[in-house]
């Protein structure tokens, strides 16, 4: 959980801070087109190889996240915005960005060097990162005015006594720069900006330790929650299991008959959700609801009567008829009784095999006879490891039979009894079934 919620909130920043420097691309293309028409008096050759250069620095980390993400889609599953070096691409290639931007327009932008530690704070707090742009942004401040001294627009104060003309020659510009000129413009305007982006950075350092509280604070929170949930399903099953295992031991020879049915129907679940007849049907989730509701699947017996659950011998007619009760009796249990859990899901896979896991795929199977994909998948399943484990199992009215014997019986019965396509999966997983049929027994 922890995992995934900061590789999600990296990535959200990776986008957002992505898609600024795409902004900053179509602002300096503006800025370009505003120079073309005279509105700027920058030297139109300057301005356009810096709008050129940074319409190339905004694009290499879209263009490495769309090759990426959209280009390989289909070979690789994991997106490069939750790659921890692909926030350092962003933070290089946006300093270049601004760097080129501030440059090309005036030294009045060198306040845009307030962006990348501004980029930073979208990034959860990580010390060096933050120490490492500070003194990259310290030391830009002045490279991006003197820089805007040679090539930047026209400002009077700046390159006095030239004129705007005169300024349009880099020579010019040049001559004079001397020692005193470089020390004026450093204490009158790098000075001054270069306090003002510290400023900006210490601001964002707080951003950046607020975000990581907050993010820690989320973190912590979902961990309680998914722990609490945990707590309440693992007490919830615990208490379903022990019911329904107050309802098998009334047999005390069928006590462990719930904890066997469950490992079989999980065995058999798995195996299904990797077979192309069901791997659209059967998902992880499914397949833990599943297991958790075959406890379940004999709950009705609850409301039959001792003298037949415990006969010892053969079931007459109306003893059978009574038997077969359990299944709607168990169904309308759990419609009614567990409903308070609340889960819908859950409930209705419960219901389902509580209800029907005596049906059959030739439709002579009880209480609806219902037939072949009518009956719920999980009441399909439920089905096979059922009578598999009543078979090798002793009862009060027959003895275990050999888990070969029990084996060849499932098989034979496939397309009567039991889904052909579950026994053609069963099949391939006998030693699996064989293992847990001899550590239970």
């Amino acid at each position: 959980m922890q995992t995934t919620i900061y590789n999600y909130q990296e990535a959200r920043a990776n986008f957002f801070n992505m898609i600024s420097m795409l902004i900053m691309a179509v602002l300096g293309l503006l800025a370009l087109l505003l120079n073309e028409v005279g509105i700027f008096t920058a030297d139109k050759e300057n301005v356009r190889n810096a709008m050129i250069q940074l319409c190339a620095y905004a694009l290499v980390p879209f263009m490495i996240y769309i090759i990426h993400d959209k280009i390989k889609k289909c070979k690789i599953h994991e997106t490069i915005l939750e790659k921890p070096f692909f926030k350092i691409i962003i933070i290089v290639f946006i300093f270049l960005c601004v760097t080129d931007l501030c440059i090309a327009l005036s030294f009045q932008a060198t306040l845009l060097l307030a962006i990348p530690p501004i980029v930073v704070a979208q990034y959860k707090n990580d010390t060096k990162l933050l120490i490492w742009v500070m003194i990259a942004t310290v030391i830009m401040v002045p490279i991006v005015v003197y820089g805007s001294f040679f090539m930047g627009m026209y400002d009077a104060n700046l390159l006095k006594p030239l004129t705007q003309q005169e300024a349009l020659e880099l020579s010019n510009r040049a001559r004079i720069f001397t020692l005193t000129r470089a020390k004026e413009i450093f204490f009158h305007y790098a000075l001054t900006k270069l306090l003002c982006v510290v400023a900006i950075d210490a601001i964002a350092i707080t951003i950046t330790r607020r975000n990581s509280f907050m993010i820690d604070t989320q973190v912590s929170l979902n961990e309680a929650i998914v722990e609490q949930k945990e707590e309440r399903n693992l007490m919830q099953q615990n208490v379903i299991e022990d019911l329904a295992d107050v309802v098998e031991t009334r047999d005390l020879e069928t006590g462990d008959h719930i904890k066997r049915t469950k490992l079989y129907v999980n065995i058999l679940a798995n195996a299904l959700k990797n077979d192309d007849e069901f791997k659209d049907v059967l998902d992880d989730e499914t397949i833990e609801l599943m297991t958790a509701a075959a406890p379940l699947h004999d709950i009705g017996k609850i409301g039959v009567s001792d003298l037949i659950l415990c006969k010892k011998g053969r079931l007459n007619d109306e003893e059978f008829n009574i038997m077969k009760t359990h299944t709607t009796i168990g169904g309308e249990i759990i419609d009614h009784i567990l409903n308070d859990l609340k889960d819908e899901r859950y409930l209705n896979m419960a219901h389902d095999i509580a209800l029907y896991h005596h049906e059959k795929w030739n439709g002579m199977g009880y209480p609806c006879g219902l037939k072949e994909d009518e009956i719920p998948l999980s009441a399909r399943i439920m089905a096979i490891a059922d009578v598999f484990d009543a078979l090798i199992s002793k009862r009060c009215y027959k003895e275990a039979m050999p888990i070969d014997d029990a084996i060849n019986i499932i098989i034979k019965d496939a397309g009567s009894h039991f889904d052909p396509n579950i026994v053609r999966v069963f099949k391939t997983i006998l030693p699996q079934f064989k293992e847990a049929a001899e550590k239970k027994l």
